[in-house]
C-alpha cells in the first residue's frame, strides 16, 4: 500500500492513504514511509511535501473525496494453508458505509493476493450494505499488483505488463488511465480470469 501511495502522487495523482495503524499515519504525514524499500523514501515525503499525499483513518472521508478506492491489506496464511482474506472483506465493508451517501460513481480496485472468487464476495457485500447496484453506481476491478520485496519500486514502474479484470468497460478504461506512467502494456480481461492468472503467478514463483 505504502509503495502505490508513493508512486501514484509521484505520477501526479493526489492519494489518500488510509489505515487503522495511528503510528503508520504518522509517519507518512511527517513524510516518511513504512516499509524499507529503495527510492520509496524519497517518494513519499516529496509527495507529502507537494501535499500530494495525506494519511487518515477517516476511511469515510477518504471514499467521497476519490474516484477509485485501491485495496492493498494483507492477506497473510491461514492455519490450513488458505489465504485469510478477512482484512480485504472489513476494508469492503468500510468502503460500502461510504457509498451509502456517494452520488458518483465509484470505482474499487482490488491490489491485494486474493483466491479467485473474491471479487464477487465483494460485489456482494457492497450491493448489500451500501444498497448501490454494481456496474451502475460502482464497480469492482481485479488489478493484482506483482512487486517483490526489496525492488518494489522499480517492479510497480516495470511490470511485465498491467491487469485489470473487470465487467464495467468504462470503469476499467478509467483505471488504466491510472497507469499511464507506467510503461507496460494494459491487459484488459474478465474477473475471473484476472483473479486466476495472479494466482498462477504467485504459484509459478513459489515453485521456482
Amino acid at each position: 500500500g505504502c509503495v502505490s501511495l508513493g508512486c501514484l502522487a509521484a505520477d501526479g495523482h493526489n492519494v489518500i492513504g488510509v489505515d487503522t495503524n495511528l503510528s503508520k499515519l504518522e509517519l507518512i504525514n511527517s513524510g516518511k514511509s513504512t516499509v524499507i524499500e529503495k527510492d520509496l523514501n524519497k517518494l513519499i515525503f516529496t509527495g507529502v511535501s507537494d501535499k500530494k499525499i495525506i494519511a487518515t483513518d477517516n476511511y469515510i472521508h477518504a471514499v467521497k473525496n476519490s474516484d477509485v478506492s485501491i485495496i492493498c491489506v494483507g492477506t497473510p496464511l491461514a492455519k490450513d494453508g488458505s489465504l485469510d482474506i478477512s482484512h480485504v472483506l472489513k476494508v469492503s465493508e468500510q468502503i460500502a458505509e461510504a457509498l451509502k451517501s456517494k452520488k458518483s460513481f465509484h470505482i474499487i480496485s482490488v491490489r491485494s493476493s486474493v483466491p479467485p472468487g473474491t471479487i464477487s464476495k465483494i460485489e456482494n457485500i457492497i450491493a448489500g450494505i451500501s444498497n448501490k447496484v454494481v456496474d451502475e453506481d460502482f464497480s469492482v476491478l481485479a488489478n493484482p499488483e506483482f512487486l517483490r520485496e526489496g525492488s518494489a519500486v522499480y517492479d510497480y514502474y516495470n511490470p511485465s505488463y498491467t491487469l485489470i479484470g473487470g465487467s464495467n468497460e468504462t470503469a476499467m478504461n478509467s483505471l488504466a488511465s491510472v497507469y499511464n506512467k507506467v510503461k507496460a502494456e494494459v491487459v484488459l480481461t474478465n474477473i475471473s480470469n484476472a483473479e486466476l492468472i495472479k494466482f498462477v503467478n504467485n504459484s509459478f514463483h513459489a515453485l521456482k
